[in-house]
C-alpha cells in the first residue's frame, strides 16, 4: 500500500494533545503522504493556563480552538471535534459537569467515533493507553471509547443506523511511555532539585506512577527528520506554555537523541511476543 492510499485517525482528548503527545508521528506521516485525521474529544476549557499567557480565561475555549487550528495546519492534519467539555484532571470540579467527556453517555460517545471511522475508513486507529499516559481521566476515557468504537465500527449489528457501511480499521495502537524514559527523567529532575512526584504546572503529576514496562512497547516511530514540525506545532499552544517540555531542559542534539521517537503498543492485531516494529504502517 502506497503512502498516498493510507489513512490514519487519532482519537485524543484535548486541544494540544495532537502536538505535545504524538505530534512527531502525525507530522511525519502527513509529510510522507498519509491522510491524517485527528478527533479531539473536548474543548480544553479546564486546562491549566501558563503563567505567561495574557488572555481572558472566559475566552479560553475560543483561544484553544484557535491554537488547535494553527497547530493542525503546521502538522498537516485535519481536525474533527467530538464536542464534549473538558473534565479536568483528577478531582477537578469540571469533572462534575454532565457535559464533561468522562460523563458522556458511552453509547452516544462510541457512536460518534464509529461514525468517523465509517466515514473516513482509516487503516490505522491510534489513541491513549489505559493509563492515559499520566492518569488523566479524559485520556483514559479516550482509550475506553476509541477501543470500543474500533471493534464496533466493523460490526454490522452494532450501530446499524450510523452510516455509511461498517468498516474495520486494520490496526489499533495505544500511545505509551516506557519506564526507562521516565526513570531517566526522574533522575534528571532530582539532580536539578525538582520533585518528580510533584511535577507539572499544578504539581499534581507523579512521574513515579507513569510509564509501562519496556517490553510492552511494540512499535516506535522515528520523527527526528520532522523534529522542527512538532516543536512548531507545540509552540502554537501559547495558553498551555507554547512548547514541548523537554526543549527547555536539554540541548537540541540531546533532545533528538532522547526524544526523537514516539512509542506505541499494537493492540490489534497483536504482535508475536518479543517482536518489534518501526512505524504504524509497517508491513501494510
Amino acid at each position: 500500500m502506497s503512502a498516498s492510499q493510507r489513512r490514519l485517525l487519532a482519537v485524543l482528548a484535548h486541544p494540544d494533545d495532537e502536538s505535545y503527545g504524538m505530534g512527531g508521528t502525525l507530522a511525519r506521516y502527513s509529510r510522507e503522504g498519509v491522510d491524517v485525521h485527528v478527533a479531539i474529544a473536548t474543548d480544553g476549557a479546564a486546562g491549566s493556563i501558563d503563567a505567561k499567557w495574557q488572555g481572558d480565561r472566559t475566552r479560553l475555549v475560543e483561544t484553544r480552538a484557535d491554537e488547535l487550528r494553527r497547530a493542525s495546519t503546521v502538522l498537516g492534519v485535519q481536525i474533527h471535534m467530538l464536542g464534549y467539555r473538558d473534565s479536568g484532571y483528577i478531582g477537578d470540579p469540571a469533572g462534575e459537569d454532565p457535559r464533561a467527556w468522562i460523563n458522556a453517555d458511552p453509547n452516544e460517545a462510541v457512536g460518534r467515533v464509529v461514525k468517523l471511522i465509517r466515514e473516513l475508513r482509516p487503516d490505522v486507529l491510534v489513541t491513549n493507553d489505559e493509563t492515559g499516559g499520566y492518569y488523566h481521566p479524559d485520556h483514559i476515557q479516550c482509550c475506553t471509547i476509541a477501543t470500543a468504537a474500533f471493534y464496533a465500527a466493523g460490526d454490522p449489528y452494532q450501530y446499524p443506523d450510523i452510516g455509511p457501511e461498517p468498516f474495520q480499521p486494520t490496526r489499533l495502537y495505544y500511545s505509551a511511555f516506557s519506564h526507562r524514559w521516565v526513570r531517566f527523567l526522574m533522575i534528571y529532575m532530582r539532580l536539578k532539585g525538582q520533585d518528580p512526584t510533584r511535577a507539572g504546572r499544578n504539581h499534581d503529576i507523579d512521574y513515579s506512577r507513569i510509564g509501562l514496562p519496556h517490553e510492552m512497547i511494540t512499535t516506535t516511530v522515528d520523527y527526528r527528520k520532522y523534529w522542527d514540525v512538532k516543536v512548531a506545532a507545540s509552540a502554537e499552544h501559547g495558553s498551555q506554555g507554547g512548547g514541548t517540555s523537554f526543549n527547555r531542559m536539554f540541548p537540541v542534539w540531546m533532545q533528538k537523541l532522547l526524544f526523537g521517537y514516539e512509542s506505541y503498543i499494537r493492540v490489534s492485531p497483536p504482535l508475536a511476543p518479543g517482536k518489534k516494529e518501526k512505524g504504524l504502517f509497517a508491513g501494510l
